[in-house]
């Protein structure tokens, strides 16, 4: 039976008495008798029959097929007040034809006037109003495919993986349009079944959620219910039925891209090696093939990525590798096929050369900052109850050019070998969401003598579960890892004695230090026991370890081996929405981790409390207790030593995002019984003086005042080794400025800026004479120190893109970036001078002009 429909007068009548009674909220109305004979959490797909009938995405929904379709509206809330009946009413009716499928959205609201549209670049968030679309095309209640767009017709993607995480860095190539009238705003989606993957009959049923987010009354609606206490997300959707393709959908899709880019740097007049400006040009292809519905091949010939903004500049005075987010497209999308543990880490394809080469005195080097990603492929997708995921790529040898001597000879050198970098996962999913994966990476370097020092090659392997138990309320996970890296013995020795493994500790009782080893194996396990669901109580409890030659960092990210551990943490929660807190928590952890020797590496107790408010403000505060611990990478390679223990304090306050200005405040502060002291400020501000104007400037400042700063490890005249430390007084200042105008959803521009300034400055020298000696008097010996490794480091980044998307798909970027660094021995911070010598230094300007074009077969 068809649902019952108000005539359009009375509609109008009733939506202008419902906007001028402001003190009556407006309730979602009570289904129609059509609407109760529906199956509850299925919604049915109507067919486009006739060419006449065609769906024009005008954001009207005018067309006979819409006026046809059976609305569904019992949304309900997903937050503040979960399955609560929403304040306004939304309805959504879905078609489809032979190539694609349609949905129509009415988001009620009796004052449009007071909808929040904010003008921005695709994909990127804001506190606008909000409807998304979610299809679970292949039906295995794990994975779906979002579309969501706001009331100004910007849109957003995504693709969600193990049913609660999602990536944002998915993009489709599909159609939606908006229109506002009285009664509220309406958003028209055509989403081409190329688009989507099938693992069978679609015909059969497709899981299928609509989401509405309102700031104006701070709701989230959802149909059905997605909520939020609930162990899952994509788990939870409803269930779209009668779809059918009786097309086949497009297979190919390619976006080729031309380029032209002018660098200009400082240059020595007479150094033949580098011009400025040097103006050089490019091409390449990405694309994507639907190999079956339900799998799709993903490559990239000669990609570039010159429209990524630049890494942050950071000064690491501590023993491991800093990490920076992967922002490449082509690595960031469908990264979560391959997220477990950092295995892998897309960062080490196309990283810079691992060997430096210097020219003699008077002469001359020049190597490339980064080595060249050939190509890239990977495969992704779904095989009956399995999830497949499988990249290989390829870099390109770099070598560094010399000129030197008189004459001048001309000679080239090796710094970065031929590379090729494999990863694949398969996981075997079981219909109460349990599953088990296997996954295996492997890196293999063709190698000439300069690059002996680095290993052959590594592979990795990793089975892991994820078991649920109890209608998913708990989790029980486990893994077990391998690893094992080949090379010449001087790669491996440089292996064993990086700060990630220490195996020349001369402390060290269980190492096995060889420097004729040719070959690292190790291993790591680890099992976790969960609660993932309720609305009062949630918790965890997990242990592991990391052998000593665990290794994974040819194509993963690890700081350190030699690890066992074991966290808990436990978490008292309130969802229910009161007359001022609309959510809040307390948190418990403890944690506590040893060496395979038995030193106690970390052992320390957090409390932690977090506070969301009706009003949109929120605030945390959380204090760290943390116990003595021994330090076995203190001296990098030498005898570790004993870290006092101590405290530290971290709070934060953010202001109701929905205001035309709003603000983040973040304090720490910490030390511990050495005297060391650490305190952090970040301050940001978001201005909104237009819907299409956004400008978040945001001061970051530190100091850190730390007793026993490691400085190096010097050979005496008598061969023996001393250990130098000393106290630093280091001041670090960073400020950031971040813009954003919008001239249409499909045409940008984004200015990033970051002034960067870390000053540190030693004093009261002292070496290391006993570190396992019970106090601090007994550990330290004063030394006289005759180096100075204060240091004075400036920087300024920009990246600025002009970016237009100027047909679905294809897309002209212009960019300009700046790059200026400098470094001076003065350890003195005085903020102007510091921030005037900061644009005194030399710049490097990149000037970017990238077309690509996407062309569907």
């Amino acid at each position: 039976m068809m649902a019952r429909r108000r005539s359009p007068i009375l509609r109008s009548v009733v939506s202008a008495v419902l906007a001028g009674a402001a003190a009556v909220p407006v309730t979602a109305r009570v289904p129609s008798e059509g609407a109760r004979a529906r199956i509850p959490g299925v919604i049915e797909a109507m067919p486009v029959a006739l060419p006449a009938d065609t769906i024009h995405i005008d954001g009207v929904l005018s067309e006979r097929g819409w006026n046809a379709a059976v609305p569904v509206s019992d949304f309900v809330q997903r937050e503040p007040s979960e399955g609560a009946a929403p304040t306004y009413v939304t309805d959504v009716k879905v078609l489809f034809d032979r190539t694609s499928l349609y949905v129509g959205v009415h988001a009620q609201d009796p004052d449009p006037q007071r909808l929040v549209g904010i003008l921005t670049r695709r994909d990127e968030a804001s506190p606008s109003d909000w409807v998304s679309v979610l299809v679970d095309s292949y039906h295995d209640r794990r994975t779906a495919y979002e579309f969501g767009v706001n009331p100004t017709g910007v849109k957003f993607d995504a693709y969600w993986f193990n049913d609660t995480n999602s990536d944002r860095g998915w993009d489709a190539v599909w159609d939606v349009a908006v229109s506002r009238e009285a009664d509220g705003w309406r958003a028209e989606f055509r989403i081409p079944f190329s688009q989507l993957r099938f693992n069978g009959d679609p015909a059969r049923g497709l899981g299928f959620a609509v989401v509405r987010r309102m700031p104006k009354t701070n709701e989230t609606v959802t149909w059905p219910l997605l909520a939020k206490s609930a162990s899952g997300y994509v788990s939870s959707f409803g269930e779209l039925r009668g779809v059918a393709i009786s097309d086949e959908p497009k297979r190919l899709e390619l976006m080729p891209y031309v380029l032209a880019e002018t660098t200009t740097a400082p240059v020595a007049a007479d150094n033949p090696l580098t011009r400025s400006p040097a103006s050089t040009g490019a091409l390449g292809v990405d694309l994507k093939y639907r190999i079956t519905s339900g799998l799709t091949l993903t490559a990239a010939v000669n990609p570039d990525f010159g429209q990524v903004e630049a890494d942050p500049a950071v000064v690491n005075l501590g023993a491991f590798e800093t990490y920076f987010e992967e922002r490449r497209p082509f690595f960031v999308e469908g990264s979560g096929n391959f997220s477990f543990n950092n295995v892998f880490y897309s960062r080490r394809i196309g990283r810079a050369p691992q060997r430096s080469v210097s020219a003699p005195d008077g002469g001359f080097a020049a190597q490339p900052a980064n080595s060249t990603v050939l190509g890239a492929a990977k495969v992704t997708g779904r095989v009956g109850k399995f999830a497949v995921g499988a990249m290989h790529a390829v870099t390109a040898a770099e070598r560094a050019e010399i000129v030197s001597g008189t004459p001048s000879v001309r000679s080239t050198s090796a710094v970065e070998p031929l590379s090729q970098y494999t990863v694949a996962r398969v996981s075997r999913e079981f219909d109460d969401n349990s599953r088990v994966s296997v996954m295996a990476t492997s890196t293999l370097r063709q190698l000439d003598q300069d690059l002996s020092f680095l290993p052959d090659s590594a592979v990795v392997g990793v089975v892991d579960g994820d078991w649920r138990l109890a209608d998913g309320r708990y989790s029980l996970q486990g893994y077990w890892s391998g690893s094992t890296v080949r090379g010449s013995a001087e790669a491996i020795d440089r292996l064993q004695i990086s700060n990630v493994h220490s195996f020349q500790r001369p402390d060290a009782r269980t190492l096995s230090y060889d420097p004729l080893r040719t070959q690292l194996d190790g291993q790591s396990a680890g099992v976790s026991f969960s609660k993932i669901s309720g609305q009062r109580t949630r918790g965890n409890v997990n242990a592991g370890f990391r052998s000593p030659g665990y290794d994974v960092n040819d194509l993963g990210f690890q700081r350190r081996a030699d690890e066992i551990w074991s966290n808990a943490w436990f978490q008292i929660r309130s969802d229910k929405q009161g007359k001022h807190v609309r959510n809040k928590n307390i948190n418990f952890n403890n944690w506590w981790a040893f060496n395979h020797d038995g030193d106690r590496r970390d052992l320390g107790v957090n409390v932690n409390s977090h506070w969301a408010y009706n009003s949109g403000w929120a605030w945390g505060t959380g204090v760290n207790v943390f116990a003595e611990r021994f330090e076995d990478r203190l001296t990098r390679g030498g005898p570790g030593g004993y870290i006092p223990g101590g405290m530290s304090q971290w709070g934060y306050l953010d202001t109701d995002n929905r205001r035309l200005a709003t603000g983040n405040l973040f304090l720490f502060w910490g030390y511990n019984r050495q005297s060391s002291k650490q305190r952090e400020v970040t301050f940001g501000v978001t201005l909104r003086p237009s819907a299409a104007l956004s400008v978040n400037p945001r001061v970051e400042w530190s100091r850190n005042q730390a007793n026993a700063q490691w400085v190096e490890a010097i050979t005496d005249d008598g061969g023996a080794t001393r250990y130098v430390f000393g106290q630093i007084d280091q001041t670090s200042v960073g400020v950031s400025v971040r813009a954003s105008y919008t001239i249409r959803p499909t045409l940008t521009l984004q200015v990033y800026a970051r002034p960067f300034v870390s000053s540190g400055a030693y004093s009261s020298f002292r070496e290391l004479v006993d570190g396992r000696a019970p106090t601090e008097a007994e550990r330290y010996a004063p030394f006289a120190y005759s180096g100075s490794p204060d240091f004075n480091y400036l920087s300024f980044r920009t990246t600025n893109v002009l970016r237009w998307e100027y047909r679905p798909g294809s897309t002209l970027f212009v960019v300009w970036q700046q790059g200026r660094e400098t470094v001076l021995d003065d350890g003195a911070f005085r903020f102007g001078r510091n921030f005037g010598e900061t644009f005194d230094a030399p710049s490097t300007n990149v000037f970017l002009i990238k077309l690509s074009r996407w062309i569907n077969f």
